[in-house]
Formats: structure tokens, C-alpha cells, sequence
């Protein structure tokens, strides 16, 4: 009893006096070498607890108080590092990776920088980009822990769909977002992924992998090729190479369970993780999350093992990530004759994507360092509709779609340090492209099957490119430099120059400009549309390519808030459009899928805007980012001199992204948070006249491209998490609701026949749907 008494009473101590440790290292991060002295200390304690870095330039912070921090690094000479509302919790060790930049001042200051939010990872890139962190893509609400969902809410994006996460960037297709991981171009990396498209429905990424990352909208640098909307820069983090640690989260949307730590202790580490999703069973019970007629299913496993030699002048990763996805759209319940066509069409759509890669880091001396990186990406898509006959109920096939892509790529680089104020990076990316293509219909017409897509072969791609960062003085920041990129499918290429050039008048106040030409390769299939004939009239298709002019604005209001404008023009050229002059096709206004008729690459573009945004670092609890986009994209097919609505120029979008956290009791933190999406409608092509639905698809007019809009999305969601620490584990519960409001927004992608009213309209999107997830860490 007294034992027991005694327990009870120190009880509330530990809890006080919960502590952890933080770990890692700090590198110079134009050289990769080492920083030996650099001080490291958690600043926003009343008694800052720091160390300073031994001769790997490692630190270790004992007995920190979990919770939310401060990181700060200093060296003399450098830039000062700042890492703020990092979250330590009770059972996981915090590690971290600190690249600190030289600076251009003089040698015995220490130059501390005020509040830039989100600053790019990447320091090429001066505008249009910013970094997002495992706790970011967590806090925001209904994300479900997926970067490419926490992107809708980001500045420049236009989102419009609950169930899809096509990120529409500017009014671009989404078809010029380039996704990397660990430095390697890699396939849509998203389950359900949409042929010929970045989008798809949740990424295969769980956050239990991720380290810190970049996104970029516009005028990104010469490293990134193969893009003419934005870069996706993903990477892996390595594993905790002193403890071994755990975490298990389970919710509505599946299971997920990763471990990572020791391989030999000091020197290599492992971090592996899995999911599954319950979507399966939750159809199974009634419940359907995407529609009433859909049953999916997904899971992946991702990882990376990390070496280290004595030295540590060399340093490999191997690393993976696989996922599989099914989805299942079957009948309607009840067909009768008075059913339109929709209602007994099925839907059969299975996506596979795999990628592994070894990476090699090799400092060749103390100026400068070799990463290469050879990997293999796999993705097959397959998708099939079959009609069912009203009758007999057996189904007839009436497409039928796969599509197989594999790539063996090479990704290297050397970076140098030519003084304190110029630094060189040169690289080259080349793939081998693989692919397998099919797609098969039946005519209505004859009732016989047509092939519009049949295609096995393979082609290089090669992009070698140079880059110079140039900072004479700490007002100026000049990047220049050069991509190429030769496709030997039909020997199509391109040089592409990049500049960027960053002022910073005052403490306060920074100038940007950045102006890029991109390339991209059309989607594949899209060279290969056959004719009834046999003829492949797509074959020469030239590269898609794009003109970047940026200007940003970035004013600094106290130490943890920013006003940020940036005007843009991008001029798209040389995009495949109908080579039928009387019509306005133009593939980039194609969702998903390739060319089906005769194309030319005679079709050009134009999106023009402003996004504002003010934005409030997470401080004292709270954060938040209020942003608005005006703009106008449009485009001008084969021959014409009128400019057109693209489908994507709803010209006017808003997000907010809010949050605010309280301490409860002791260890337990409250959070709550709210996400706002608005996006003045989709544009859509306007009927030719009503019609009783027997037709197959609607009678669209064809003349009036994009004349009208659906009516505007706006979706509200909400999240409250409570985390908790305790002795010997970490954990939270969070509800998500997505579209709290429970509005039902129009889905623009396609119209469908309604046989109540008898007239074609749109589905509607999904009402209010909570869910709720749970996550501990031991």
C-alpha cells in the first residue's frame, strides 16, 4: 500500500517532467560537409538547453520538454537556422538534418534572418515555392495526412473536387505537374491515379516516410525538367539510427503502422511502413466515402535503409515505395427500360505504381560532393467499361484500357562551392522509357470492336542541366541557369534558360523575379491514337512548352507573420490541338486520357493572375493562411485568333488555412483547425438542346467551348485532435469533417441523365463526412 501511495503521488511529477531527446546534424548545405562548433539550443525555454556539434557535426539535446519548440542553429559565418513549432513528443526521438547556408556578410557576424514562413528547401528557387513538413500536412484539416490534399489549400492552387486530388495550378492541366521523390522523376504516385494526369485520389505516400519537402508553382530551376505547372519535390527521411521506435495509426480510411531504427548503431538505419485501407470494409457495411455505386480498396509499403561509412564522406540510400488501388463502379440497383444509359454502365479501375532507387552521396573534398541515384519505376493502369443489357443483366465491354510504363533512370549531380559567394550545379537526368499501350472500344455504329490505341516500344529521355547561385552582397541573390531535354521518341527537344533574381532592400522586404522556359513530353498514348485506318497521325508531336515571367512581393509584418504577392504570365506554346480547323479541341483541357483524334502541335495559351496571401507562422499556438487568386487562362486552337476558356478558368479562388491549439491538463494538448476552399466554378461546354436520355453521352456544343461555369465550390472543413503524452508513449485522436456545411457541390467532369427530371445535368459531390483517425507512437 505505502509502494502504491508513493506511485500515485510521483505520477504527476513524470508528467511535469516528461522529457526527450533531439538529435541530429548540421552540414553546410552547398558542400554537404560537416559543420564543427555550429550551436544547436531549443530557444523558446526559459532556460534554453543547446549544445554544440563535435567533429561529424552532430548534436545532442537531452532532457527537452515535450511539446512544441523552437530549433535554432548558429555558426559563424553562416546564416542563421530557425525551426518553428517543431512538436517533441514523449515517445519518439526528434531527429533532424540542419543545412545552414554561408553567408555573403562579413565573416565575424552571425546573420540572423527575420520570419520568411515556409522558405524553400531548394535555395535555387526564389520564387514560387515553399517547403511543407510532416506536422504541416497532419495540422491541416481533412488533409488525411496526404501532401498532395494539404496542397489544395496552398496559394495558386484551384481545387474543385472532394474525391480527387488533381492539382490544378494557375489554371493549368494538371498534366505539367512533375512528382519527384528522393531526386528521381517518378510515375503519378497516387492511388486510382488518372491516365495521362498527376491526379488521382490519395498518394501513396504516408507521412510516417516523409522529411521535409518542397512545392513549386511556377519559374521553378534548372534541375527540374519535363514540367510546365509545378514540382512535387518529395523526399524520404532515414531512420532513427540510435533507438528503435514505432508507430500504429488506424482510422477511417485504413491502418498504417511504420518502425524504424538501428541497422548498426551510429551508422545505418532502417524506417518501413505499410497501409491498408478499410474502404473495403466500410462498403461492405454500407458506407461509400466516394459514391453510392463505388467500391475501392488500396494499401502500399514504402522504405529506406541508410548507410554511413567510418568516415562519412559516403553515405548510401536504398529505398522503395509500391501501391496497389481498385475501384469497382457497378449498376444501378433497379434498371428498367426507362433507365438512361449511365445507369447500367460499370466500371472496372486498377492502378499499380512501384519505384526503387539506390542512392550514392560521396563528398569529394570540402568544397564540393557527387550524388548519384539509379532507380526502376513501374506503373499500370487499367480501366474497363462494360454495359449491362436491361434483359439478360450480362454485361457487354464497351472499353477497354491498359496502359503499362516502366523507366530504368539515372539521376546525377556534382554541386562546388567556387567561393563565398558563387556555387555550381551541373547534373544530367536520363530514363529509358518503357511502354505497353491498349485501348479498345466497340462501335456503336457497327457493333464491331474499333482499337484507337495500340502501342509497345521504347524511347529515351535526356535532361542534362546547369546552374550558377551568384550573392555579392546579402541584398542580392542572382540564379541562373540552363535544362535541355531531348525525347528520342521523335528526336523532339529543347533548351530551356532559368533565371531567378531576389532583392532584399530592407529587414523587411524582398523583391523576386524569376522568368523560365519549360518543356514536357505530351502524354504518351497521345503519340500513338490510331485511326480506323491504322494511321498514327500523332507521331511528331512536338514537346509541350511554357514561358514563365514571375514577380513576387514579400513584405515581413513583426517576427512571425508575411504579406506575400506574386503576378504572374505564363505563355503556353506548341500544345497539341485538333488539327481539324473547325474544331476547338486542345488536349489540355483533356481531365485524364490522351488524344483520340488527329492533333498538331500548333495550339498556344495564356494564363495571367495575382495571388495574395497573408500568412502567420504557428506562434503561441496559432497559425494561419488567408489567400485569394484572381486570374484568366485561356486558349487558342488550330488557325483562330479568338482567345477561349480553358476548363479551368473559374478566375477567381480563396483559402483559408487555420488552426489553434490549447494546453490541457498535463501532457495533453487540444487542437482545433479549419480549412476553407472556395473556387468560382469549373468551366463547362453548354448543351445543344434537352434530350430523353438516349442518347450515350450528352449532346454538347461543341462551338460554345467553356462558355458557362458550374456553380462555385466552396467547401468548409473542420478538425479537432487531441494529443497526449505519457510516460512511455505518444498519442492523439483526431476528427476530421469534411464539408462541415454539408453542401453538396456540383461535380463539373461530365454530365450525367437524370430520369426524374428527364433533362442531362451533373452529380452531385459528397455532403458532410467526419472521419476519424488515431495515432500512437511507442
Amino acid at each position: 500500500m505505502k509502494h502504491l501511495l508513493t506511485l500515485l503521488l510521483l505520477y504527476p511529477i513524470s508528467l511535469i517532467s516528461q522529457t526527450q531527446t533531439i538529435r541530429g546534424i548540421v552540414l553546410d548545405k552547398d558542400t554537404q560537409q560537416p559543420l564543427i562548433g555550429a550551436t544547436v539550443e531549443v530557444s523558446d525555454l526559459a532556460a534554453p538547453i543547446g549544445n554544440v556539434t563535435d567533429i561529424n557535426g552532430s548534436f545532442l539535446l537531452e532532457n527537452v520538454p515535450v511539446g512544441r519548440h523552437t530549433i535554432v542553429a548558429q555558426y559563424l559565418g553562416y546564416d542563421a537556422y530557425s525551426n518553428e513549432g517543431v512538436i517533441l513528443n514523449s515517445a519518439k526521438e526528434l531527429v533532424l538534418q540542419i543545412e545552414l547556408t554561408e553567408s555573403v556578410a562579413a565573416l565575424n557576424e552571425v546573420v540572423v534572418k527575420a520570419f520568411k514562413g515556409n522558405e524553400p528547401l531548394n535555395e535555387l528557387a526564389v520564387v514560387s515555392t515553399r517547403s511543407f513538413s510532416v506536422e504541416e500536412t497532419q495540422r491541416y484539416a481533412a488533409s488525411a495526412n496526404d501532401p498532395g490534399r494539404m496542397a489544395m489549400g496552398l496559394p495558386g492552387v484551384q481545387a474543385s473536387r472532394d474525391n480527387r486530388s488533381d492539382i490544378v495550378i494557375r489554371g493549368n492541366s494538371s498534366v505539367g505537374l512533375l512528382w519527384r521523390l528522393n531526386g528521381i522523376d517518378i510515375p503519378n504516385p497516387n492511388h486510382f491515379a488518372r491516365r495521362g494526369s498527376s491526379g488521382g485520389g490519395i498518394t501513396i505516400f504516408s507521412i510516417s516516410m516523409l522529411d521535409n519537402s518542397d512545392f513549386s508553382t511556377a519559374a521553378f530551376p534548372a534541375e527540374y525538367g519535363n514540367a510546365f505547372s509545378g514540382v512535387f519535390d518529395v523526399k524520404f527521411r532515414k531512420g532513427n539510427m540510435e533507438e528503435r521506435e514505432y508507430t500504429f495509426r488506424a482510422g477511417l480510411l485504413g491502418l498504417d503502422f511504420s518502425t524504424e531504427g538501428p541497422i548498426q548503431e551510429g551508422k545505418s538505419s532502417y524506417l518501413v511502413n505499410y497501409r491498408y485501407s478499410t474502404l473495403g470494409i466500410l462498403n461492405d457495411l454500407g458506407f461509400f466515402l466516394v459514391g453510392p455505386r463505388t467500391d475501392n480498396n488500396f494499401q502500399d509499403l514504402s522504405f529506406n535503409l541508410h548507410f554511413e561509412s567510418e568516415n562519412r564522406k559516403s553515405k548510401i540510400d536504398f529505398w522503395g515505395i509500391g501501391g496497389k488501388s481498385e475501384e469497382l463502379f457497378g449498376t444501378e440497383e433497379e434498371l428498367n427500360e426507362n433507365s438512361a444509359f449511365d445507369d447500367y454502365l460499370t466500371r472496372d479501375f486498377t492502378t499499380d505504381m512501384g519505384a526503387i532507387g539506390l542512392a550514392h552521396t560521396y563528398l569529394i573534398d570540402d568544397k564540393s560532393y557527387l550524388k548519384t541515384t539509379l532507380a526502376t519505376t513501374a506503373q499500370r493502369i487499367l480501366y474497363r467499361n462494360d454495359t449491362v443489357n436491361v434483359e439478360t443483366l450480362l454485361p457487354t465491354t464497351v472499353n477497354d484500357e491498359t496502359y503499362t510504363q516502366s523507366r530504368y533512370s539515372l539521376a546525377s549531380y556534382y554541386s562546388r562551392k567556387l567561393s563565398t559567394t558563387t556555387t555550381l550545379k551541373a547534373g544530367v537526368f536520363a530514363s529509358a522509357i518503357g511502354y505497353d499501350l491498349q485501348q479498345d472500344s466497340l462501335s456503336f455504329a457497327t457493333n464491331a470492336p474499333l482499337t484507337t490505341l495500340d502501342a509497345d516500344g521504347s524511347a529515351f529521355l535526356v535532361q542534362p542541366w546547369l546552374q550558377f547561385r551568384f550573392r555579392p552582397n546579402v541584398k542580392w541573390t542572382i540564379n541562373a541557369g540552363l535544362h535541355s531535354i531531348l525525347f528520342t521518341l521523335n528526336n523532339s527537344s529543347n533548351i530551356e534558360p532559368r533565371l531567378g533574381i531576389a532583392f532584399t532592400p530592407t529587414k523587411k522586404t524582398t523583391l523576386s523575379f524569376a522568368y523560365g522556359l519549360h518543356s514536357r513530353i505530351v502524354p504518351i498514348g497521345s503519340y500513338f491514337y490510331q485511326t480506323p485506318t491504322g494511321e498514327r497521325p500523332n507521331e511528331d508531336l512536338d514537346l509541350i512548352k511554357s514561358h514563365h515571367l514571375v514577380l513576387a512581393y514579400d513584405y515581413k509584418i513583426g517576427n512571425n507573420m508575411r504579406f506575400h504577392a506574386e503576378a504572374y504570365y505564363q505563355y503556353l506554346f506548341d500544345v497539341p490541338t485538333s488539327a481539324n480547323i473547325s474544331s476547338n479541341y486542345w488536349t489540355l483541357n483533356d481531365i485524364d486520357g490522351y488524344a483520340k483524334e488527329a492533333v498538331m502541335s500548333e495550339g498556344t495559351g495564356r494564363n495571367v493572375g495575382l495571388d495574395l496571401s497573408i500568412e502567420r507562422a504557428f506562434d503561441a499556438g496559432t497559425f494561419f493562411i488567408l489567400s485569394g487568386s484572381i486570374f484568366n487562362s485561356q486558349y487558342r486552337p488550330l488557325d483562330q485568333s479568338e482567345w477561349l476558356n480553358t476548363q479551368y478558368n473559374s478566375q477567381y479562388a480563396a483559402t483559408l488555412l487555420t488552426g489553434k491549439e490549447w494546453q490541457v491538463g498535463e501532457g495533453g494538448t487540444l487542437q482545433l483547425g479549419l480549412k476553407g476552399i472556395y473556387n468560382a466554378g469549373i468551366r463547362i461546354a453548354p448543351l445543344l438542346a434537352k434530350t430523353n436520355g438516349s442518347t450515350r453521352v450528352a449532346p454538347i456544343d461543341t462551338s460554345r467551348p467553356f462558355k458557362e461555369k458550374v456553380p462555385a465550390y466552396f467547401r468548409p472543413d473542420v478538425r479537432i485532435a487531441y494529443r497526449k503524452d505519457t510516460p512511455k508513449s505518444a498519442w492523439w485522436i483526431a476528427l476530421d469533417i469534411q464539408n462541415a456545411l454539408n453542401r453538396q457541390n456540383t461535380d463539373g467532369l461530365e454530365y450525367v441523365f437524370d430520369n426524374e427530371a428527364k433533362e442531362w445535368t451533373f452529380r452531385r459531390q459528397g455532403g458532410l463526412t467526419p472521419v476519424i483517425s488515431f495515432q500512437i507512437d511507442f
